[in-house]
């Protein structure tokens, strides 16, 4: 009984004792919030700790500080002062030049510092902040180096250590802030808004980390940033960073080293992807949004950037499937359109869905597909191209040498060198930048076998074809929205060796044609004609090619036409004659009408003898 009684005493007197304990702590508990509610802001002064955040943004950013109102403290969890209505100025106090404002910016301090009268600020949040950043006529910025902050990265510059760069700095949360930036250089003002994320800053002296999205020229982009040593890459000198950059018409990732001396410099690996170039840049200049490119431009590269060049080493690309090598220089000149130069080498070059990504259809003219070559106003390109293949619609060149060029109001593409079909093919293409002007067409296709060449256009009914040479040279005033074949001027001349005329039987013909009666060409076209030379001129014009000279020669016999074809409705309206090598026989002479490949012959022994 007794040993019962011992158990229940020590029960209670361990309850008493848990209920007293319980009821110190929640005295304690209110005695602390009392402390911070009431005692400690009788201690800390609203007025000192204004004075002091104000010095202390103005030492920081180098601009003038001004705190509208008193600030508001709170002690609980932790110290947290709340500045409303800041701004940040320069220039003279006589004129002053609003740098930033913030509707409120929050900040941590050390308590024993703020009682001391010197209080000490760290993790920054900023509500609704804007900042104004121009490059000036003479390269300087709106925002001077000045306080402890150009003292350390003074400090950094001579690797040295001073006590300022050890001030803490913590983290910076950022609220639907806005970035202005103007370039008077340029005559460039970008605006981007809805600026939120954190930057990671422990101290100067650490490294800093960043987390960014905001909405730029409708788009909404994100961004992060990594640099080891900042005050070394604020200084001029080399630091380590990391940064990439994603957005619906960009994205990229940058790992190197760089500096931000008054030209910086920048020298690492760069991976690239955009949607197609015109894109990027009407995107980039805030421009009418153009319709959507089909494919991608991706890149990795070995990059060196500084003072408004980007040199690319060792560079991968592929457009649309198509994979290149070769190295770039872009070069950003002032009152001028970017500038790229360089060299790429293709395996395989698909220029049908390549110029799909560089000149989207024209908006105007969807339909028919004709490009938009508003994009060549905006860049200048001097890029020489090699390719083991090269394919535009049915027709592949193989061992391609060729170069771009777009500079002032006209883009070129010219072919040095190529194989099509056995033989050698150059030429050159020139169109007007804009397309407001027509172009030129010009090439020349050298011993190439002529026949697959027409299978392979597409090509029906009687042809001369053989090993032989093609020359054309066209040209169009017309814009290329409104080209039509009937716009097309020029010359063509062909002349070829040892082939055959394809579906013309020539004993035939002249059976039918001696018959004196019409018939269709289809009638004498089971055989062929070998000839032994071939040359035709054509010259085109308002829709209607002019055939100067035709004459086919083979063995005791000569087929020639003259005439004119109406190409826009496929008409024909020839005089052709043939005849035979032995002038005591006389020519068989005819009409040539209808439309190609049915022609409609007409024998007319009427019809003056062809020169």
């Amino acid at each position: 009984m007794k040993q019962f009684f011992d158990i229940a005493s020590n029960a209670g007197l361990r309850r008493l004792l848990l209920s007293r304990m319980l009821a110190f702590l929640l005295v304690g508990a209110l005695v602390l919030v009392m402390l911070f509610k009431v005692a400690l802001p009788l201690f800390v002064s609203t007025a000192s700790v204004k004075l002091n955040m104000e010095r202390a943004l103005s030492s920081w950013t180098g601009a003038r500080a001004s705190i509208a109102g008193d600030p508001d403290i709170s002690f609980w969890p932790h110290p947290v002062l709340t500045l409303h209505a800041v701004t940040f100025e320069g220039g003279d106090t006589a004129s002053p030049e609003l740098l930033a404002k913030a509707d409120a910016i929050a900040a941590g301090f050390d308590l024993l510092a703020a009682l001391r009268g010197t209080p000490v600020f760290y993790d920054f949040r900023l509500l609704n902040p804007v900042f104004k950043i121009e490059r000036r006529i003479d390269g300087s910025l709106n925002w001077r180096r000045a306080g402890w902050m150009a003292d350390a990265i003074a400090s950094a510059s001579l690797k040295t250590k001073s006590s300022p760069r050890n001030t803490p700095i913590g983290d910076i949360e950022i609220e639907n802030g806005t970035l202005e930036l103007t370039d008077r250089i340029t005559a460039g003002a970008y605006r981007v808004t809805d600026v939120s994320g954190s930057i990671q800053w422990p101290s100067p002296v650490a490294g800093i980390s960043a987390r960014l999205s905001a909405l730029m020229n409708g788009e909404r982009v994100e961004w992060s940033f990594v640099c080891d040593e900042p005050m070394m890459l604020l200084s001029g000198q080399n630091s380590a960073i990391q940064t990439s950059f994603a957005a619906a018409p960009l994205s990229f990732s940058f790992d190197g080293t760089g500096n931000a001396s008054t030209h910086p410099v920048a020298s690492g690996q760069l991976q690239l992807t955009a949607n197609s170039l015109p894109t990027l840049i009407g995107w980039y200049r805030a421009a009418t949004p153009l319709p959507p490119s089909t494919g991608t431009i991706s890149m990795d590269t070995g990059v060196t950037m500084s003072a408004g060049t980007l040199k690319m080493d060792n560079l991968s690309l592929a457009v649309n499937g198509s994979s290149a090598t070769g190295v770039l220089d872009v070069a950003w000149r002032q009152h001028h359109s970017p500038r790229i130069d360089g060299t790429l080498a293709f395996e395989r070059l698909d220029l049908t869905s390549v110029l799909a990504s560089f000149l989207p259809a024209h908006p105007a003219s969807a339909a028919t597909g004709t490009p938009d070559m508003s994009f060549l106003k905006q860049i200048d390109l001097d890029v020489r191209l090699s390719a083991q293949e090269a394919s535009y619609g049915a027709i592949t060149l193989t061992d391609i040498a060729a170069g771009v060029i777009t500079n002032k109001d006209r883009a070129s593409l010219d072919i040095g060198d190529s194989t099509y079909f056995g033989g050698s093919l150059s030429g050159r293409i020139a169109l007007a930048k804009d397309g407001a002007k027509g172009g030129q067409l010009q090439f020349s296709l050298k011993n190439a076998n002529l026949t697959p060449v027409a299978a392979g256009l597409g090509l029906r009914g009687p042809l001369p074809l053989g090993r032989g040479v093609v020359s054309v040279d066209l040209a169009t005033t017309e814009p290329l929205q409104a080209m039509t074949m009937t716009s097309v001027s020029g010359e063509i001349h062909y002349s070829a060796s040892d082939g055959a005329l394809t579906g013309f039987n020539g004993p035939e013909f002249e059976r039918l044609a001696g018959e004196g009666g019409f018939f269709n060409v289809s009638q004498a076209g089971d055989g062929s004609f070998a000839f032994a030379t071939v040359e035709i001129i054509a010259k085109l014009r308002g829709g209607v090619a002019e055939l100067t000279k035709a004459d086919i020669r083979g063995e005791g016999r000569t087929l020639s036409l003259a005439g004119l074809i109406p190409y826009r409705n496929g008409s024909l309206a020839l005089a052709g004659a043939f005849r035979s090598d032995d002038a005591t026989v006389p020519p068989v002479r005819f009409f040539v009408g209808g439309s190609w490949p049915n022609a409609i012959i007409s024998p007319l022994a009427t019809i003056p003898a062809l020169q």
